[in-house]
C-alpha cells in the first residue's frame, strides 16, 4: 500500500488549512479544530483554549488562532507555528489524514 502524502498545503484556505492529498482527497481543517488536535505531549496533558472570531468570552487583546507558519519535517509531517506562540506541535501526514473532519473521512 502505497503511502498517502500531500501534495499541497495550504495555511491560509477560505475557513482553515486545506491539504490535498496525493490520492486526490482534500481536507480542511478548520484553525481552531487543528490547534486542538495538537499531537504535542503539553497540549495532549492540557488543551489550550482556543480563541475563535465568535468567541464571546474574547480577553481583550487576544487574536483568533491562525496559523502564523510552518516547515516540513521530513517527508513525514509539518510543524504549524501558531499565532497564540505554541510551535512544538508535529502534525504526522498520517495523523493528519486520520483527524480529517470531512463526512467521507469521519465515517470511515
Amino acid at each position: 500500500m502505497k503511502t498517502l502524502a500531500p501534495t499541497s498545503i495550504k495555511l491560509s484556505a477560505p475557513g482553515g488549512v486545506a491539504v490535498t492529498w496525493s490520492d486526490g482527497h482534500v481536507s480542511a481543517y478548520p484553525y481552531d479544530y487543528l490547534r486542538k488536535k495538537c499531537p504535542c505531549s503539553t497540549c495532549r496533558d492540557t488543551p489550550p483554549r482556543i480563541v475563535t472570531e465568535n468567541d464571546p468570552f474574547r480577553l481583550v487583546g487576544e487574536q483568533p488562532i491562525k496559523p502564523a507558519g510552518a516547515e516540513p519535517i521530513g517527508r513525514y509531517a509539518v510543524l504549524i507555528r501558531w499565532n497564540d506562540g505554541h510551535y512544538s506541535g508535529i502534525y504526522a501526514y498520517d495523523y493528519l489524514r486520520e483527524v480529517c473532519p470531512c463526512p467521507e473521512c469521519a465515517g470511515s
